[in-house]
């Protein structure tokens, strides 16, 4: 399956490695686009995963019509993680995708085209990076580089629900860092280069994939009252080293009620 996985994924790759005349749509407001490439890159997805398991459902970010029967396999994809990266040129994008079962992730795997990385993996199998083990980093709360998310919604509402944590990670961690890209700055975790990720609010499609990298590689991810994040529909995100999370998870609890779900 991984490199079935890899193959289809590095196809969509070489498309958005092109430049292109991009059409750019706005979806919710201002701040949430698509493009005509999101749109492509689901459809090749479909096409190819429908060749690795035909009797899976498909679930994409910009298509989520299909309804999964109960205890049916789907997939459920995220073209380009990243859009205003991609918009922008920035080359921090990624195709993330997980193969679900009745809400739960079993496999995952998120693929950067601009440097070829592929993460991988599989419920109680561990996690990978091209090919190769990866876990999540040791270090303590101290010595840890945190990555914030921008989270959903009205702007100024955002920020003040954040602030108290960026601010915590400001003063009493190494640095914070912002990406752009969930899925990403997940696998960073993973792969323990960063060690822990906030979000006030993200989606399935967002973080399923990552979430499962995490997990197998050793980390925690839960929502922000320390429970499992929903899988189908929008929710808070802790994630990180057992204690980044235990360290974060106080401040995330008192603050949850501001998330409005």
């Amino acid at each position: 399956m991984r490199r079935a996985l890899l193959k289809a994924n590095e196809e969509v790759g070489k498309l958005l490695l092109e430049r292109h005349s991009l059409q750019i749509k706005q979806k919710s407001d201002m701040f949430d686009l698509v493009t005509d490439m999101d749109l492509r890159s689901q459809e090749m997805l479909r096409d190819a995963y429908a060749r690795i398991l035909p009797e899976a459902a498909f679930l994409g970010e910009e298509d989520m019509s299909d309804t999964p029967a109960p205890g049916q396999l789907y997939w459920l994809v995220d073209p380009i993680d990243g859009t205003k990266n991609f918009v922008h040129d920035l080359q921090l994008s990624c195709i993330a995708t997980a193969l679900c079962q009745d809400g739960e992730a079993l496999l995952a795997c998120v693929y950067n085209p601009w440097n070829g990385e592929f993460y991988f993996a599989e419920k109680g199998k561990g996690a990978t990076l091209n090919g190769e083990p990866i876990h999540v980093s040791s270090r303590s709360f101290q010595d840890s580089m945190a990555a914030i998310g921008q989270g959903y919604g009205e702007r100024h509402e955002t920020v003040q629900r954040l602030k108290p944590l960026w601010e915590h990670c400001f003063v009493h961690c190494r640095g914070i860092r912002a990406f752009g890209t969930a899925e990403l700055s997940l696998c960073y975790v993973a792969a323990g280069r960063l060690d822990g990720y906030i979000e006030q609010a993200i989606m399935p499609w967002d973080y399923l994939p990552g979430n499962l990298i995490i997990r197998e590689a050793g980390g925690v991810a839960t929502n922000w009252k320390g429970e499992l994040p929903s899988p189908t529909g929008m929710d808070s995100l802790l994630v990180g080293t057992p204690d980044f999370h235990q360290t974060m998870l106080p401040l995330c609890k008192n603050l949850q009620a501001s998330c409005g779900f």
